[in-house]
């Protein structure tokens, strides 16, 4: 709501509005973002991002920046630290390369060293709109190295948080920095001590392989564990949220791994179309002109209807 009076205010005065805007709503929203209780915290950090969008370029670093870069050091409360590394991520369109080059990467890199995992945690999901607004080369260079250090941390809690954004990070790269920099992290999560992380980096796969585009970027060792973890999923107790988020991706992976992959994939098709949950069933039944897309008709008549006709 801050956002659509701020808005109205504008729109209605452009000078004296904007005036309004700075002077009055965003000092509510300072105090707001103090309060001890995390839903007003939470709407606060939320109503920042939306007036963000809303000032003008000179008014972003000292009205908006300076106010999270405050929080992020405050020693005293790691809610407001990891209230302030979302901010840093949610406004980073806002704030624009420059900002985000100069202040906020270097924020989000020293949040990532914060004694406290609650902050750890956060900064693990708060890479994404940063790498798109910096650029593939200072992503690479300066955030990834970054990435790496939650994705390997102490507390399977951040590596859990690292796992559940590690898709979202991959796709503000390009696609050879997802290859090179990415693949190894999620082959390491696979393989992690903890269940949990397990868990996330298995329901993550899917989606992964898919953003590696082509066969080539994929090692067998990716393709053979989304394979095995659909085959496994029937005596998996975790297996209605793998299965289909397994389904959810196959025609993705089916499409980046190509036609000469389907001899692997047939029988996991087979098995996901058969699956005992009805939104497996169904998100195989609305990826399947993918899938008959990739393979071909002579395929698609032989080993891809008859699951939708039987």
């Amino acid at each position: 709501h801050f956002g659509d009076l701020a808005g109205f205010l504008i729109q209605s005065d452009p000078e004296k509005g904007y005036e309004e805007v700075i002077e009055k709503l965003l000092g509510v929203v300072s105090v707001l973002l103090t309060e001890k209780a995390s839903e007003v915290r939470q709407g606060a950090a939320d109503a920042l991002i939306t007036l963000a969008s809303h000032l003008r370029p000179n008014q972003m670093c000292d009205k908006v920046l300076m106010t999270v870069i405050s929080m992020s050091q405050n020693n005293d409360d790691e809610d407001a630290r990891a209230t302030a590394v979302q901010l840093l991520n949610g406004l980073a369109e806002a704030m624009g390369r420059d900002l985000c080059r100069g202040f906020v990467v270097m924020g989000i890199v020293g949040l990532c060293m914060d004694p406290a995992f609650r902050v750890r945690k956060a900064t693990a999901s708060s890479f994404a709109e940063v790498a798109k607004v910096i650029g593939n080369d200072d992503a690479k260079n300066r955030l990834v190295p970054a990435f790496e250090k939650l994705a390997t941390d102490v507390h399977w809690g951040v590596k859990k948080a690292a796992a559940e954004s590690l898709v979202n990070f991959a796709m503000s790269l390009e696609v050879e920095a997802r290859q090179e920099k990415l693949v190894p992290l999620m082959l390491k999560l696979l393989q992690d001590d903890s269940r949990w992380v397990q868990m996330s980096a298995l329901q993550q796969l899917g989606y992964f392989i898919a953003c590696l585009e082509e066969a080539t970027r994929v090692p067998e060792g990716l393709l053979a564990q989304f394979v095995d973890t659909i085959q496994r999923s029937k005596a998996n107790p975790d297996a209605p949220d793998i299965s289909f988020h397994c389904a959810y991706t196959f025609a993705g992976v089916t499409k980046a791994m190509g036609r000469d992959a389907w001899p692997i994939l047939q029988e996991p098709f087979d098995s996901l179309c058969r699956d005992a949950q009805v939104k497996t069933r169904k998100a195989m039944a609305a990826s399947i002109h993918i899938v008959a897309q990739t393979v071909g008709s002579t395929l698609t008549e032989q080993e891809v209807l008859p699951q939708f006709e039987a």
